[in-house]
C-alpha cells in the first residue's frame, strides 16, 4: 500500500479503462459470429444460383445476334464488291464445321476458277460454339451486275430459336426474321 492508501500498479495489472464504459461490451465484440457468416454466405449463394441461367441465356442470345450482324455483313461486302469490282463473288459454308468465306472468281485463259479473297473478309469464319446453321445450298454467289442467287440461311443457337436470312435477287439486301428452328 502506499502512504495514502490507494494500491499503485504496475502496467501489466492495471484495469482496462473501457469497464467503466457503459457500452464496454459492445466495443470488445468487433467480429461476427459463426451463425451470421453462414447466413451471408448462403444467401449470397442462392442470388448467384438463381441469377446464373438468366446471364447464360443472355450471353447466348448476345452471342446469337451478334454472329448474324457478322454474316449479314459478310453478305453486304461480298455483294458490294461483286458490283465495285466487276467479279463474281461466292460466299462458301460448311455447315459441319460451321464455318464461312469469301472467295472471287479468277480467269486465266479458258479456265475459271474461285479462290479466297484477302485482306480483312479473306479468312475462314467461325461460328461460336453453341451457334449452328444451314441452307438448302452450301454457297451463295454474287454477280457484278448486283444480282445474287436466291438463298434463305438459317442461324440458331441450342435451343433451337434463330433468325432467318433471306437473301433476295435483285437489290434487296438481306431480309431478317426471328424463327423457330424446327421450322
Amino acid at each position: 500500500m502506499s502512504p495514502i492508501g490507494t494500491k499503485i500498479h504496475r502496467n501489466d495489472e492495471r484495469p482496462s479503462p473501457l469497464r467503466y464504459l457503459p457500452c464496454a461490451s459492445i466495443i470488445k465484440n468487433k467480429g461476427f459470429t459463426l451463425i451470421e457468416l453462414v447466413l451471408v454466405v448462403f444467401l449470397i449463394s442462392v442470388l448467384v444460383a438463381l441469377s446464373t441461367p438468366l446471364f447464360k441465356r443472355t450471353f447466348t442470345d448476345l452471342q446469337l445476334r451478334n454472329t448474324v450482324y457478322n454474316v449479314t455483313k459478310t453478305i453486304n461486302y461480298a455483294r458490294e464488291m461483286a458490283i465495285i469490282e466487276r467479279s463474281n463473288y461466292k460466299i462458301n459454308f460448311n455447315f459441319k464445321k460451321g464455318e464461312y468465306w469469301i472467295t472471287r472468281l479468277h480467269r486465266t485463259g479458258e479456265k475459271s476458277i474461285y479462290k479466297r479473297t484477302g485482306g480483312r473478309y479473306g479468312r475462314i469464319f467461325s461460328l461460336p460454339e453453341g451457334i449452328y446453321f444451314n441452307a438448302r445450298d452450301d454457297e451463295m454467289l454474287f454477280y457484278p451486275d448486283g444480282r445474287a442467287e436466291e438463298i434463305e440461311l438459317k442461324i440458331y443457337g441450342k435451343d433451337k430459336k434463330g433468325y432467318l436470312l433471306k437473301i433476295k435477287s435483285f437489290g434487296k439486301g438481306v431480309e431478317l426474321r426471328k424463327i423457330d428452328a424446327s421450322e
